[in-house]
């Protein structure tokens, strides 16, 4: 999406920078999709939202989009059967349904997302090459409403006997997306290949993967750089994890929905590693990062007793998600709004006379009454 002239934006409360500083009474000049001017005090020309509390847009750093054409499948049966590859119900929901309905339903996902807040979203996209072509699609439609939407293709496991397929792939994803380390035998192929771009992989999900260890094996054959759930990751994991420079997706809502256990949240938001925040499979949970970035404050007090980590799961879903994709999406004069901007209400919500306006935020902020959507570059 590409924004022409200029805007003014008077609001109650800012985030600002790449420490979200809590400033007041802020004016924002944008131009031409470029941050041109921070005031103190309301500007004349302004648009004046005088309880708004404007933030930098959110990043949903894993999602299954694709799965929310099937929706509460398998909510009594264990997790392999529901989404394991690659004859789970998940899969045969997906054979049944036309390109063209699964099109529709991930363009639902996506914009139901871009409703809560998430202007850029990051998609495990399965169906092998297909699957990602209609992808591709997609990111040029998402772009024109305003969402930031990168895509991580897989091959079917027959795909890799023709080295076009994977050399296609590479052309039109954002990277590659493993489901776990026993998925395909073809991983240094896929590391070589996609060296420069995304390399995610579940690990440890369940205590079967991680009692495989699974993140050592990954990490000498895939070197991925971008972690999903770590759900029973040790400490000393997750500093393998900081030392190689990958980040850490936690999307505590999918763990517990699964049943598959709580993860260790307080090891990762005290271990330094670059944490960031997904909300999983499109199926069953919806795409709400509010809800993702509050379980995850929860499971941080029950772990580490009446501590705040609010500010650190904020920037998880916006400052280290924005880091990781190499983008600049913070409030700072010079970016370009390149994940977007939120105006979230303050007054009916509480939050502007909350006595910890992070926390306030986390629990109240999903009502959105302004969302300038996201500038993406056309691969």
């Amino acid at each position: 999406m590409a924004y022409r002239g200029r805007i003014t934006l008077n609001v109650r409360l800012a985030l600002v920078g790449e420490e979200l500083e809590i400033r007041e009474n802020v004016n924002l000049e944008i131009e031409e999709g470029i941050i041109t001017h921070i005031g103190n005090g309301f500007s004349a020309e302004g648009i004046t939202f005088k309880n708004g509390i404007l933030i930098p847009g959110l990043v949903n750093a894993h999602v299954h989009s694709a799965d929310f054409i099937c929706q509460e499948m398998g909510y009594n049966m264990p997790i392999s059967e529901v989404v394991g590859d690659p004859y789970s119900i998940k899969y045969e929901c997906l054979s049944k349904n036309t390109k063209e309905s699964i099109m529709n339903s991930i363009e639902r996902f996506i914009m139901r997302g871009r409703e809560l807040g998430s202007n850029i979203i990051i998609d495990f996209r399965e169906q092998g090459l297909e699957g990602s072509l209609l992808s591709n699609t997609i990111k040029n439609k998402m772009a024109a409403n305003g969402v930031k939407y990168y895509f991580l293709g897989r091959l079917e496991e027959d795909e890799f006997k023709y080295s076009y397929i994977l050399n296609r792939l590479y052309e039109i994803a954002d990277g590659y997306g493993l489901s776990s380390a026993s998925s395909t035998s073809n991983m240094e192929l896929i590391r070589d290949t996609f060296k420069d771009k995304i390399r995610a992989v579940h690990i440890s999900e369940t205590m079967k993967h991680w009692l495989k260890n699974d993140l050592e094996y990954v990490m000498r054959k895939y070197d991925p750089n971008l972690i999903i759930h770590g759900t029973h990751l040790s400490e000393e994991e997750i500093n393998v994890i900081r030392d190689k420079r990958a980040s850490l997706v936690y999307c505590p809502r999918s763990n517990l929905w699964f049943s598959v256990g709580i993860p260790k949240v307080i090891n990762g938001l005290k271990s330094g590693v670059n944490v960031v925040i997904g909300t999983d499979n499109g199926g069953v949970l919806d795409p709400d990062m509010w809800k993702e970035m509050e379980t995850l404050l929860l499971i941080s007090r029950i772990q580490d007793p009446l501590s705040d980590y609010s500010l650190q799961i904020l920037k998880a879903s916006t400052i280290n998600a924005y880091r990781f994709l190499g983008i600049r999406g913070w409030i700072e004069e010079g970016n370009n709004i390149e994940a977007g901007l939120l105006i979230l209400e303050g007054e009916n919500s509480g939050i502007l006379s909350s006595n910890n306006k992070y926390m306030g935020i986390i629990k109240r902020g999903n009502k959105i009454i302004y969302n300038l959507g996201a500038i993406q570059k056309i691969m």
